[in-house]
């Protein structure tokens, strides 16, 4: 997931399952489980079930994460036994593309976990897909 030895990571709502990869993040930075005052991060895991929750989540993205950030949404696979979700890879997103943010990787976490790692479309060097969800991205992919 991009961890390249940052000194503090924001993790906001992991599941109980999650707790067992705590312990070895744990060892490598200080984790923090919400926002600490001011404080600004270089990486973060937010853990969201909904549409609603991406939408209350997405504002840390402008206000807690430094500039070009690794920022991961966690989200419920369709697949997953566990959870039910509203969200998948291509929907439910737009709260951090109104933010100037598109995806730009996704990885499987486990059975019941998927992640979506989301960048200022400002710092992405080259955009060849046909879609955005920014400003800026949907500006760049315009075809001429």
């Amino acid at each position: 997931m991009q961890y390249k030895n940052q000194e503090a990571i924001l993790l906001l709502n992991a599941p109980a399952e999650f707790q067992p990869y705590l312990a070895e993040i744990a060892e490598q930075a200080h984790i923090d489980n919400a926002p600490d005052g001011d404080k600004r991060y270089d990486f973060a895991i937010v853990f969201v079930k909904s549409g609603a929750e991406v939408a209350a989540s997405s504002a840390l993205a402008s206000t807690h994460m430094n500039d070009d950030a690794v920022l991961w949404f966690a989200y419920p696979k369709k697949s997953s036994q566990k959870y039910q979700t509203d969200i998948n890879r291509d929907r439910g997103w737009q709260p951090l593309g109104d933010l100037g943010y598109e995806p730009v990787r996704q990885v499987a976490i486990d059975a019941d976990w998927s992640a979506l790692r989301f960048r200022a479309a400002s710092h992405i060097k080259s955009m060849t897909r046909g879609f955005a969800m920014s400003e800026e991205g949907k500006r760049r992919t315009k075809k001429s």
